[in-house]
């Protein structure tokens, strides 16, 4: 399965909110720095965490999570950050029903996959091999 950059960016941005935000707000140019990201598509894909009520944003301060990356499911990931420009569902033309069936599939294999297991999974693997 290929994911595009933008989801694998918006891992990476609650990666970083969930190992070092633990005490605070944190700068959008601390985690494009940090995890080597243009500032623009990071703040961009901050915004996509915001309004999936994952990170919370306040002007002058920064960004914080706020909702437990194990509550976070890769299905909502993917549903966020992949499907936001797809065929409205309500229609009844053939392609928008291959769509949702195949958006109900990839639902139903992903169950129980959350964001905080695809990030200790890495930090585990990065772990070992150091």
């Amino acid at each position: 399965m290929k994911i595009n950059k933008t989801l694998a960016y918006g891992l990476c941005c609650l990666r970083y909110l969930y190992k070092y935000g633990k005490n605070g707000w944190v700068k959008v140019g601390e985690i494009s720095k940090f995890e080597k990201l243009p500032l623009a598509y990071c703040n961009k894909v901050m915004q996509t965490l915001v309004h999936s009520g994952w990170v919370e944003s306040r002007k002058g301060k920064g960004f914080r999570l706020i909702k437990d990356l194990d509550r976070i499911d890769i299905s909502d990931m993917i549903e966020a950050f992949t499907y936001n420009s797809a065929p409205d569902i309500d229609s009844k033309s053939i392609a928008v029903k291959l769509y949702k069936n195949m958006r109900e599939q990839i639902d139903k294999w992903l169950i129980g996959l959350t964001v905080k297991d695809v990030i200790e999974s890495v930090d585990y693997q990065e772990n070992e091999m150091k």
